[in-house]
């Protein structure tokens, strides 16, 4: 075998492996098929080539073939170029140079292009026909359109991509150059040959550059492939040396190099049964050696995991759990560049980047074309989506949904090493994506009910503001009513007690006898006069109240004589109106107590008042006077009218009445039982009040007989 024949043997071979590689890496990504594609034509022109000068008998058809393969060698450049990183050119253009590949290379077979072979000192050579220059437009052309997508390339992409795009585009254009003169235009000049045999060399240049920018730059990711076979490898000689070295042991130390026999077979199956239970243990162990080689920067799956779920269980809002979860993700994943894009009733609502910016951002109806699964720019051959993710420079695109509704999109850039994103990635950011969807819905519910809450609170705000200014407005008013009463009452008082002092004096004859109309008629006026005096007495007691005057003087006091007067002035009232009226007084003799007589003799007249007023004719009225504990109880019982029971809460407020009771009695005011209630709690007692519509009530008080501090 010449050294030629293993040089092109090894080329070749080299030239196979490499295309099976790249294309094993990742079948789906276009530019792995078409370099496995020019690998491929690259092995079959260096076959042919050499059979050109070692075949007599199918020369002719085997030079034809040589440039058959080269015109779709050069094609396959081209397009890989044009796809290389990713595809920067429409897809007609790759089309258009098929067609001129096909065309052309149709030509090299027929005798237009090459006519014959002629042997010349022992070396075959081609002559040239009419067709042949066709062959070197059409070179001219295609080195002239892959420059221009190396150009393109390189304009379009970033540091390390446009590293690996010069570092092919020089493995490429020199294995060109070179191929084009060695096998065209060396042969054009000189007329021969014989430089045709340098032709592989070109490829070997090809090929060693092609190895180093895959290992060294990543052009392909091939790590997966590479750790697999080695990892199998070193199980599969592993495992035979043990199996191998066991069996040879066992062999000459216990059956004495004899074969067969039962006892053998145990060993060799016990042997087998071992080896097949370590089989688990070495294969993990030799993938994470060969991990911690190849994958010295991965990153692990589960921190990423759950780094981005503490984030979203430990944040509600929005804007920080949308920054932090993309910059863990883009960080732990060392991506180019990510971005989130959140939607709200089919509209934009949020938008978060990290790393730089995209050319251009995507619209919604470009983003409505990517569909809400996953789609990754590598997996696709081509069509309306792979173009929107190449035109943004995204690589990934993952619609974000929960089971009710659509949350926004997940786009991502490259990885910083250039890899595509394997079958394990991919998965981990669907898992991410879901949680994220989820998270993302939830912050959003919070961020509405927080927005509620403060549009809710703005109003609360806004009204209670209102309600302060209407309440101090109506303290200002009830202060100037309570100032108007006040000055209305001193003014009243003044004549009326002279009215009143006149009216007594006509009574008892000072201006003259009267007949006895005329004392009727004076009797009435008087006993006008002092329910408009006692009125304008209450009205003055509470303003004194509000304004904070009203004081109590205490004195000792015989509250049993004082109830059995106000019993004697007020029996001739419950006559009149045909009622019963009876004092229960004290079994035993109270000792005097220490109160106001005056305000406290107001409050029992007021009690035994009303009674008689709100109990019909036949009714009855009893007072009752009695000790209990340290305490005097008065109570004043009647089977009047009663109180209704949604009356009783106010009963004891200001200008109050209940319904039933104006009926009976209009010209009532509403502060008698008001009065009555601050006297009594001024004084340390507490109000009895008890009542039943339509059967009666019982109004009353206790009194300690201890003195109290004057108020």
């Amino acid at each position: 075998m010449t050294v030629e024949l293993v040089g092109v043997v090894l080329v070749a071979a080299s030239a196979i492996l490499l295309g099976l590689v790249t294309l094993l890496t990742n079948m789906h990504r276009r530019p792995n098929r078409i370099f496995a594609i020019l690998s491929g034509l690259a092995c079959c022109f260096v076959v042919v080539n050499y059979l050109v000068d070692h075949t007599d008998s199918h020369a002719l058809l085997l030079a034809r073939a040589t440039f058959f393969i080269g015109c779709f060698m050069a094609w396959s450049m081209f397009a890989f170029m044009a796809n290389f990183p990713r595809r920067f050119w429409p897809g007609r253009a790759e089309w258009v140079a098929l067609i001129l590949a096909t065309i052309t290379a149709l030509f090299t077979l027929t005798p237009y292009f090459i006519p014959g072979i002629v042997v010349e000192a022992g070396k075959n050579t081609v002559q040239e026909g009419p067709l042949y220059g066709v062959f070197i437009i059409y070179a001219a052309i295609i080195f002239i359109a892959t420059g221009a997508a190396i150009v393109t390339a390189l304009d379009k992409t970033r540091a390390l991509e446009r590293r690996r795009v010069r570092l092919v585009a020089v493995a490429l254009g020199a294995s060109a150059v070179l191929l084009m003169a060695t096998n065209v235009l060396i042969p054009l000049v000189v007329g021969s040959d014989a430089s045709a045999s340098w032709g592989p060399l070109s490829l070997v240049l090809f090929i060693s550059v092609s190895t180093y920018a895959i290992i060294r730059q990543r052009l392909f990711d091939v790590r997966l492939l590479v750790t697999r076979s080695i990892v199998y490898l070193l199980l599969l000689i592993t495992l035979t040396v043990i199996f191998v070295g066991s069996a040879f042991a066992a062999s000459h130390f216990l059956f004495n190099d004899q074969s067969g026999g039962l006892n053998q077979t145990l060993v060799y199956a016990a042997l087998s049964i071992i080896l097949a239970f370590a089989f688990q243990p070495l294969r993990r162990g030799f993938e994470h050696l060969t991990n911690r080689i190849f994958y010295h920067d991965q990153y692990s799956s589960r921190m990423v995991l759950d780094s981005i779920s503490r984030i979203l269980v430990s944040e509600l809002h929005l804007d920080r759990l949308m920054s932090r979860s993309l910059d863990t993700l883009c960080r732990e994943m060392r991506l180019e560049f990510g971005q989130l894009i959140i939607f709200n009733e089919d509209r934009v609502y949020r938008i978060e980047h990290f790393g730089p910016l995209p050319k251009r951002l995507m619209v919604v109806p470009e983003l409505r074309r990517l569909g809400t699964g996953q789609v990754v720019a590598d997996e696709l051959s081509g069509g309306e989506r792979k173009g929107l993710l190449d035109d943004h420079g995204i690589r990934m695109s993952l619609g974000l949904k929960t089971s009710g509704e659509f949350v926004g999109y997940l786009l991502l850039g490259d990885k910083l090493s250039g890899d595509s994103y394997n079958k394990e990635e991919l998965e981990l950011i669907a898992i991410i994506g879901k949680q994220l969807a989820v998270g993302v819905a939830n912050a959003m519910s919070y961020a509405e009910i927080e927005a509620f809450n403060r549009t809710l609170q703005d109003r609360v705000d806004h009204a209670t503001s209102r309600l302060r200014v209407a309440n101090r407005h109506l303290k200002e008013l009830d202060k100037t009513k309570d100032e108007f009463i006040s000055m209305a009452s001193h003014q009243l008082r003044t004549p009326l007690t002279t009215i009143k002092g006149y009216l007594s004096m006509m009574t008892e004859g000072d201006a003259g006898k009267l007949t006895a109309t005329q004392r009727e008629f004076a009797g009435y006026a008087y006993d006008a006069s002092e329910r408009m005096v006692n009125l304008i007495s209450d009205l003055l007691n509470v303003s004194r109240l509000e304004a904070g005057r009203f004081m109590i003087q205490t004195k000792p006091t015989d509250i049993t004589a004082m109830v059995a007067d106000e019993v004697r002035q007020l029996q001739q009232h419950a006559d009149t109106k045909g009622l019963e009226m009876k004092f229960i007084p004290p079994p035993e003799i109270f000792p005097p107590i220490e109160i106001d007589e005056n305000k406290t003799r107001q409050v029992i007249m007021n009690f035994i008042d009303n009674a008689i007023y709100y109990t019909r004719t036949g009714g009855s009225v009893t007072i009752s006077l009695k000790r209990v504990g340290e305490n005097a109880r008065l109570e004043v019982t009647d089977t009047g009218i009663g109180v209704p029971t949604i009356a009783k809460k106010k009963l004891f407020s200001k200008f109050f009445r209940a319904e039933n009771a104006q009926g009976m009695r209009p010209d009532g005011t509403g502060l008698g039982l008001y009065l009555a209630r601050r006297v009594i709690a001024d004084q340390n007692g507490t109000i009895i009040f008890k009542s039943t519509e339509g059967e009666g009530s019982t109004f009353g008080f206790e009194l300690p007989f201890t003195a109290i501090s004057n108020k």
